[in-house]
This record gives structure tokens, sequence and C-alpha cells, in this order.
């Protein structure tokens, strides 16, 4: 089997541990081309953004009940059918290897290997149709701005994801695109792959830090269907994390 990388490994290339598809989503081989730029165009310091954590070294990681009591209500996004919550996530036992320094790092970005703890939430809409994903992780100290450099680094000359995972072989694309203005920093990128039928996947993933902890939001879109509208979420969860009073 290959694994679809942008949404299904636990994300699409997701992680800390496999949580696998709840919806048993086809999974097909994921096609691999060169990345489309330097992660310049894809990432965005935030300006002026306030963060929900401080990150001084001595900062003590939040727990999987605080991380999920910051996410979203199902009734925050009428959009969708239902909204479950999954965590706290493991880390895959022994780490997942793909190909090449590089990659490594964006993919243990996604799976948020080096997290404290981390929580998922998937977002199910037209007739329990997977739309998107928010992956929500804490950092201890400084580990989050580390990881968050490491991963931009990685973007710089990683253009397929390929390897071997709990859930099967890891193939896909990874282009780099422009990052909204969000958080303390952001990275947005596209993990694309063949799908059922000829089809095309592609996941677009959003990446922001916020202080201490990292979320990664994700969404499937099938070359020919309206894709989830993934802009609504983002804004939602953005206000709760940079909401003081939640924190």
């Amino acid at each position: 089997m290959v694994v679809a990388a942008g949404v299904f490994l636990v994300s699409g290339c997701s992680g800390q541990d496999p949580v696998d598809d709840p919806k048993g989503t086809d999974k097909e081989e994921a096609s691999v081309t060169p990345s489309a730029g330097a992660p310049s165009t894809g990432s965005s310091p935030a300006t002026g953004s306030p963060s929900v954590t401080p990150s001084p070294s001595g900062h003590r990681p939040l727990t999987a009940a605080r991380l999920k009591s910051l996410l979203l209500r199902e009734k925050e996004v009428p959009q969708v059918d239902s909204a479950p919550v999954q965590g706290p996530v493991s880390r895959y036992e022994p780490p997942a290897v793909v190909a090449g320094p590089d990659c490594q790092e964006v993919f243990d970005a996604l799976v948020a290997h080096d997290a404290s703890t981390s929580v998922i939430q998937d977002f199910w809409w037209q007739n329990d149709r997977w739309g998107a994903r928010t992956w929500l992780a804490s950092y201890s100290g400084t580990e989050a701005s580390a990881q968050f450099q490491r991963l931009r680094e990685g973007l710089r000359t990683c253009k397929a994801l390929k390897g071997d995972t709990p859930q099967g072989k890891l193939n896909s694309r990874v282009t780099v695109v422009k990052a909204p203005a969000i958080g303390d920093e952001t990275v947005a990128f596209d993990l694309s792959m063949k799908g059922p039928d000829r089809t095309v996947l592609i996941d677009h993933h959003i990446m922001v830090r916020v202080g201490a902890l990292t979320v990664d939001f994700s969404d499937r879109g099938t070359l020919g269907k309206p894709r989830f509208p993934l802009d609504a979420v983002v804004e939602k969860q953005m206000d709760r994390l940079t909401d003081r009073s939640r924190v």
C-alpha cells in the first residue's frame, strides 16, 4: 500500500503516532515533482500578533486536556457534519524515516515528532467526506521555534516526501506556496499525490507557530470537487490561540 502523504498518516503525513484514517479513506500512490521555489515565498513572519504562550527556556508545555480546550467546537464551524478530537497523539516508535535529511525535517514537523504533547481535530462535511484537520502541538522551552527553523530549512530543498511508515509507503510531492501573515511565524506548502481513478489529491498545509505552540491546518482537495473552506477554520482557531484569556 502507498500512503497519501498529506493528511492520513495521522495527518496525511501525519502523526506522532499513527492514528489511522478513521473513515477508511482510499489511499493511493503520490506523485513526486520538484518543489515550487524557495520557502521565502511560502513563509510569513507575523507582524504584531500576540503570542498565546511565551516560550522562555523554562516554559512548561500544555497538557493534552488543555490543548483540547483550545480547539474549536462543532457549532463554531457550521459547514461541518462533525469535528471529532483525538489525543494525546503518541509518537512513531521507532521514528518513521523518509529519504533525505531535509525531507526528514519536514516530515518530523508534520507529525509533531519533537512536541511534548499534541492533539488532532478532524472536520467531516458533505455527508461524511473528510475535509480538513487541525494538529495542535505544545513544546517545552524554545523547541517550537527551533522546530520551525528546521522546517523552514527543510522546505528549501525537499522536493518530495518518500519513505516507509507503519501505514505503508509514503510518496508525495512538496510545493511551497505563499503563506498568510498570521501567528509568530508561518509557512505554507502543498503535498500532492495520486488518488483513486487517476485523480490528483492535493493537501494544503498552513503551519503556524504561536509562542510555544504549533498548529498545522490541512485540507484535502480532489480535482473537480469543491475544497473544504479551510480559511474559516484557520481564522477562528487563530482567534482562540491568540486570545490570552483562554490560555
